[in-house]
Parts: C-alpha cells; sequence; structure tokens
C-alpha cells in the first residue's frame, strides 16, 4: 500500500501558508501590529470605533428598551399611588363628616394609627363598633355591591361600613374594624375570616379595654400599607433610574 505521508506533509505546509498569509500585518493598515497572530486597535482609533456602527445602535436600543419596559413599569406605580392616598383619605375625611362619638380616651395602638388616619380613634367607639358588627352572613344577604366576590359571599367594605352606619356606629371607628380585619389584603374580606375575627375580638375585650388582637391586626393593616409604599417608591426610583443611566450611556 502507497504511503499517505507525502500527501500529509503537503498538505500540513499549504495550511501553515494560508495562516500566515491570513494574519500577516497589512502595510496599509497602521491600526495593525507587527505581530502576526493577533489584531489590536490603535488607541487612537479606539473612540472612533466605539461610537460607531453597530455600539451605538446597541446602544440606542438598549435606551429605548430601558425607556419603554421602565415607561410601563413607571405608569402601573404611579397608577397605585392615588389608590393608596385615596384609601387613607376616605377614612380620614370619615372622621370630619359629623359621625357620632362616644368621645372618651384614644385607642392605644401606637403611632402609625394616627399618622395613617390622621385622627385619634376613640376606644369607646372601636369597642362599639365591635359589639355592633353584623354577620358575614348578614352583610352578604344585604350586599348592594355588584363585584364577583362579593356576589359569592365575601365581605366588601362598603357594604360593611353601610351597615354600620345603619346602626349608628362611628365611622373612623369602622374603617379602622375593617381594616384590622382585612389585614392590609384589599376591600374584599373572605367570610370565614370575618366571623373569626369580629368573635375573637368580642372574647378578648374587656370593660374598658380593646382586644389585644384587635391592636395587633390593626397594626398588621398599617404596617403593610406602609410597607407598600416605601417598597413602590424604591421601585419606581430604581426603574427611573435604570433609564436615565441607559441614555446617558
Amino acid at each position: 500500500m502507497p504511503s499517505n505521508r507525502p500527501f500529509l506533509y503537503t498538505l500540513a505546509a499549504l495550511l501553515l501558508a494560508a495562516n500566515t498569509c491570513a494574519f500577516a500585518p497589512s502595510k496599509s493598515s497602521p491600526s495593525l501590529t507587527k505581530s502576526s497572530t493577533a489584531i489590536y486597535y490603535d488607541l487612537n482609533d479606539l473612540p472612533t470605533h466605539l461610537l460607531s456602527g453597530e455600539l451605538v445602535e446597541g446602544s440606542q436600543a438598549k435606551f429605548y428598551g430601558y425607556f419603554a419596559a421602565g415607561s410601563g413599569a413607571g405608569g402601573i406605580g404611579l397608577a397605585q399611588l392615588p389608590s393608596m392616598f385615596n384609601e387613607a383619605a376616605a377614612a380620614r375625611e370619615s372622621a370630619s363628616a359629623g359621625s357620632p362619638t362616644k368621645g372618651g380616651p384614644a385607642l392605644n395602638a401606637g403611632p402609625l394609627v394616627s399618622l395613617y388616619y390622621d385622627n385619634e380613634i376613640s376606644l369607646a367607639d372601636v369597642s362599639d363598633a365591635i359589639s355592633k358588627a353584623p354577620t358575614a352572613d348578614f352583610i352578604s344577604s344585604n350586599s348592594q355591591s355588584v363585584n364577583f366576590m362579593a356576589s359569592k359571599g365575601y365581605i366588601d367594605k362598603n357594604d360593611f361600613i353601610r351597615e354600620m352606619n345603619k346602626k349608628g356606629c362611628n365611622a373612623l371607628a369602622t374603617y379602622s374594624v375593617f381594616d384590622a380585619i382585612s389585614s392590609g389584603k384589599g376591600g374584599i374580606v373572605s367570610p370565614v375570616v370575618y366571623d373569626e375575627r369580629i368573635e375573637k375580638y368580642r372574647q378578648e375585650s374587656g370593660a374598658g379595654e380593646v382586644a389585644s388582637s384587635f391592636v395587633t391586626d390593626l397594626n398588621g393593616f398599617l404596617a403593610v400599607k406602609v410597607g407598600a409604599f416605601i417598597g413602590l417608591v424604591v421601585c419606581l426610583l430604581v426603574d427611573f433610574g435604570l433609564v436615565a443611566k441607559a441614555g446617558i450611556e
């Protein structure tokens, strides 16, 4: 059998020659170094290269991508801020609407309560609201809400407030009771959770005092609201910061 060595030697020589020609420096290109094995950009040509062609287009695309995403996320976030303020405003307005009050000492539930409601809540008013709160079945059967959850027996905040107003309860105390029950999860409460918490508040309350579980739940609601607000503001700042950074780059 004839040997393949001459053919292999020839092929290796051709490959070596092709490799040498492909990477040899060109006399007409001052941007290349004398090395035949690598390509380098001259430092004087670097800014022009970085600001040209595909890199500029890529930076623009990155900016527009951040801007589009940031605008959408920022718009959604900003739309939530009025909702947060409106909930607090509705409770605050109820305090100045001439709602009946039993007066007496204020509920001692910490600084967040007076900060959120912008008013002190009468301890006697809260006790009265807890004692007069109707059952979940009664509220549901007399519901005037048109949302789907209310039609399935869930307790809507507006239905609760309406029934409490009929009983002559203080409006601010009424808001605080529902807020404690809801734990900051929105204006809809499960009928099971509602009945369980109202019963617990009644059992733990004594003469001249409100159940500690009510105070805990109310502060839990306020912590969720404050945390959500701070978290939303931080996310918006980060979001807009990324958009600005992409624009600068």
